[in-house]
């Protein structure tokens, strides 16, 4: 079983740096290869709290994401 620092690390060289954006008031996330992750990707599970926050506090409604 790998630990969280192994699985995050594979996350980071497959897809990042993500993109975000809000569309149609939902947040779509993009891999460094343009794809859009579904929404019941784990990278949605990991980065919500963070993108929620840019939104919340910085009223920002899209940015990049370099590493977990």
């Amino acid at each position: 079983m790998k630990n969280w620092e192994e699985e995050y690390k594979e996350y980071e060289e497959k897809y990042y740096p993500i993109t975000w954006e809000i569309n149609k008031s939902e947040i779509e996330i993009h891999s460094k290869d343009g794809k859009l992750l579904p929404k019941d990707h784990e990278i949605y599970n990991i980065e919500w709290n963070f993108i929620y926050e840019q939104i919340n506090d910085y009223h920002l409604f899209s940015g990049e994401i370099d590493c977990i």
